[in-house]
């Protein structure tokens, strides 16, 4: 699985960002897709949208917003039909 953020460099405001899932190289068309943003320091609400399937294993959403500058961490969590979960991270600097 993959996680790549569609609007670089990332900047204060709004993001899109894409998934792409795939077990032993097929791409899964069935799963949810949940998408949350945190900061690297306390004291902030993450960020949490649905990645809605676009074909071929690919997930979108551009409802994703970085609220403030600094370090952040995204977290994909995926839910495949068959009830079994994946995630992965990807760390990032979001400047202004």
């Amino acid at each position: 699985m993959s996680v790549e953020l569609l609007t670089r460099p990332a900047r204060v405001g709004p993001a899109a960002i894409e998934v792409v899932v795939r077990r032993a190289g097929t791409p899964v068309g069935d799963a949810a897709v949940q998408v949350t943003g945190d900061m690297t320091h306390a004291g902030m609400v993450p960020v949490v949208v649905t990645a809605e399937h676009q074909g071929d294993g690919v997930y979108y959403s551009e409802g994703f917003a970085f609220d403030m500058a600094g370090d952040w961490i995204i977290t994909v969590d995926v839910t495949h039909s068959d009830g079994q979960r994946d995630q992965a991270t990807l760390a990032l600097s979001v400047s202004r």
